[in-house]
């Protein structure tokens, strides 16, 4: 499957993750942003209003051309960040709610999965696959977010990788998988 494509053409996306995705540009950027927006049919934004996910997908592949990929990787970031979760939260919990947080911003079609492949405590180790039409890049900020809010009290480091070992979507496969290490 390919990166920014919609599985399905009526398939929709609430309007708060686009939102926040142009609040996590700085000002000198956000009239370029909200330029992409307009193209591409998404105006007048409202945080419970629904839009059609290709058109937001159209804008992210234009935010990765003109800005790269630390910049997809910074939404990504930046939109976790706006997630509320519970004060006893941990990083196992976080990323287990991320399939329902997923689930809950998309409707109207397949709109592909997020789960956990393992979780290891004592390795320090756990391991997600998504199959999404998002970029990759923008998942491992989302990820990598998590990771950072929710760190384990005895870990002073904390890394999220596209397994090295597994084709991604970045090669065209359906899947991508995550490394989150911690130590």
């Amino acid at each position: 499957m390919a990166q920014f494509i919609a599985f399905d053409k009526n398939v929709e996306i609430l309007g708060l993750p686009i939102l926040t995705c142009l609040e996590s540009f700085p000002g000198y950027y956000r009239k370029d942003i909200e330029h992409l927006l307009q193209e591409n049919n998404l105006v007048n934004l409202a945080p419970n209003k629904w839009y059609k996910l290709q058109n937001y997908l159209n804008v992210l592949k234009a935010i990765s051309t003109q800005y790269g990929a630390n910049t997809l990787f910074n939404v990504g970031v930046a939109v976790f960040g706006k997630l509320p979760f519970p004060p006893d939260t941990t990083l196992k919990t976080a990323l287990a709610a991320m399939e329902a947080a997923y689930n809950s911003h998309h409707r109207n079609g397949p709109t592909g999965y997020i789960k956990i492949l393992s979780f290891d405590e004592q390795a320090q180790k756990a391991v997600m696959e998504f199959k999404t039409p998002s970029p990759c890049h923008f998942e491992r900020g989302i990820i990598t977010a998590a990771a950072r809010r929710f760190i384990p009290p005895n870990a002073k480091f904390i890394d999220v990788q596209l397994e090295k070992n597994k084709p991604s979507r970045l090669d065209g496969a359906d899947t991508s998988v995550y490394e989150i290490i911690w130590f």
